[in-house]
């Protein structure tokens, strides 16, 4: 087992489906809900100036886990913490000895911390989120439990705080929600059937992760950037849905238009609200994301989160050609492009890929 049946397992995250006791209008994968809280917490940090690897690294400590656990709902969670506190723990801690079995320990201990430190902002950011998503199905069935739950939670959190501060953060995860909302709105491939949904919000998480691990073994000397560009380099579609590349493509001129349009509706969208304001300064990362070294990893990534979404659907018995065709087309990229030997990662994904073919 090695580092390419890691990544193949982190497609997990895409799906593992969130509140899945419960019916809903809009089902959150765990890579959804990851990316979303990041976003959030990324936005808060921004306002106060703190630098995003930490959070980062406690999402991952949080997140990668469950490739091996799945989901436990909030209330199964907290009544067992409960009863036992130290469980709980001893659960996590098993699953990140067994991810060793599954990658080696050099990679593990790159993205997870025993450990990790976060700030009160990243936990309000999470709760902000899990209710956000509580909040949009209890629009029709009954999720007044959790809401009532969660709302308890985020007021004891928010004492941590002054009065102004929470109704700041709070205007924020309301306003940048909009946004989310539709990157896990918008499934990809979308004029193609797919066995295994992703969205946006979960290619975007992919991507980050895939980013991460490979600015960290190139060493690459600015990891704020890299994690910036992987956070932001889709956000654009928020608000003009996926364009497809095969359409961008046809003429230059479309490319270079939408493009113009994207940088005009991001910077109309940042300017709606005066605290989000700050992130006037990353519009680049939204609009270019993929120049420079930093581009290089981050355009990498993408590909390589795209090879992932080919291989599960390969693997899950999809016999659509265009899974199979785009499946080697992006292993050619992503040779072509990667700062790294990225071979044997993509060998073990193709062998994990067409094992029952």
């Amino acid at each position: 087992m090695g580092r390419g049946n890691f990544l193949f397992s982190l497609t997990n995250l895409l799906t593992i489906q969130r509140w899945n006791n419960r019916p809903a209008i809009l089902r959150f994968s765990e890579a959804d809900n990851a990316y979303n809280t990041f976003f959030l917490s990324f936005v808060f940090r921004a306002m106060s100036g703190k630098s995003l690897e930490p959070v980062l690294r406690w999402r991952l400590s949080r997140e990668l886990p469950k490739i091996l656990l799945s989901d436990i709902s909030l209330q199964l969670k907290e009544r067992i913490e409960r009863f036992s506190p130290h469980v709980w723990n001893d659960v996590t801690k098993k699953a990140i000895n067994e991810l060793s079995t599954i990658a080696d320990k050099e990679l593990i201990d790159l993205l997870i911390d025993e450990s990790p430190k976060y700030e009160q902002i990243d936990k309000l950011a999470d709760l902000y989120v899990s209710y956000l998503e509580a909040y949009e199905n209890g629009k029709v069935f009954d999720y007044s439990q959790p809401i009532e739950e969660l709302n308890e939670k985020i007021s004891h959190l928010s004492s941590n705080f002054n009065a102004g501060d929470v109704d700041k953060y709070w205007s924020v995860a309301q306003y940048v929600w909009v946004a989310l909302l539709n990157l896990t709105s918008m499934v990809r491939w979308n004029r193609t059937h797919r066995n295994i949904r992703s969205t946006v919000s979960g290619h975007s998480f992919i991507v980050l992760v895939i980013s991460y691990i490979i600015a960290k073994l190139v060493q690459y000397d600015d990891i704020e950037e890299i994690i910036t560009r992987s956070t932001l380099h889709d956000l654009p579609e928020a608000f003009t849905g996926d364009v497809i590349t095969p359409t961008k493509k046809k003429t230059g001129e479309l490319e270079e238009l939408v493009s113009v349009v994207e940088q005009e509706m991001v910077t109309e969208w940042i300017n709606g609200n005066e605290n989000v304001k700050i992130l006037a300064h990353y519009i680049p990362h939204c609009i270019d994301p993929f120049i420079g070294d930093g581009g290089r990893i981050v355009r990498t990534a993408d590909y390589f989160a795209a090879l992932l979404e080919c291989g599960v659907e390969i693997y899950s018995g999809n016999r659509l050609d265009i899974f199979r065709s785009n499946f080697f087309s992006f292993k050619k990229l992503i040779k072509e492009m990667s700062p790294i030997d990225v071979s044997d990662w993509i060998d073990e994904v193709e062998a994990m890929a067409f094992l029952y073919q």
